[in-house]
């Protein structure tokens, strides 16, 4: 079973990280997509069901949690992959006009990388545990 502190650390993460998600496409980016749109939908949606079933301590948490975090970190490792190639390759192709979008990509790259790939790789980690029996 899991640790009451970890499910509600874990689930307060989650829970924000579908409010920064759910901002982050839906305000900040001017434009619509709709492979960005419904990827941001089923994280955010995902990141909710995670968190509210961690706080509640629900029987289905670690599954939730565990499905949620595979899918946040593929979203992740996609995200900042097609940042960091978009970036290099702008640098490279427009030199010192394109440094100032490169620059943009890899700070929204930075700003991913603790709730998109740091996070769920630590939650999965954290899931796949072995219980101890201090618990």
């Amino acid at each position: 079973m899991l640790s009451r502190r970890a499910a509600l650390i874990f689930g307060i993460a989650d829970l924000l990280t579908a409010a920064l998600v759910t901002l982050a496409v839906f305000v900040a980016l001017p434009a619509r997509w709709a492979p960005v749109d419904v990827t941001a939908v089923l994280l955010a949606a995902l990141k909710l069901g995670s968190g509210v079933s961690l706080v509640a301590r629900t029987r289905l948490a670690p599954w939730v949690a565990t499905a949620a975090a595979g899918f946040a970190l593929a979203v992740g490792l996609v995200l900042v992959t097609v940042l960091a190639l978009t970036a290099s390759w702008l640098s490279g192709v427009y030199g010192p006009v394109g440094q100032g979008g490169s620059l943009l990509m890899v700070f929204s790259a930075a700003l991913a990388l603790p709730y998109l790939v740091v996070l769920p790789a630590v939650q999965l980690f954290w899931l796949r545990a072995k219980p101890s029996s201090a618990e």
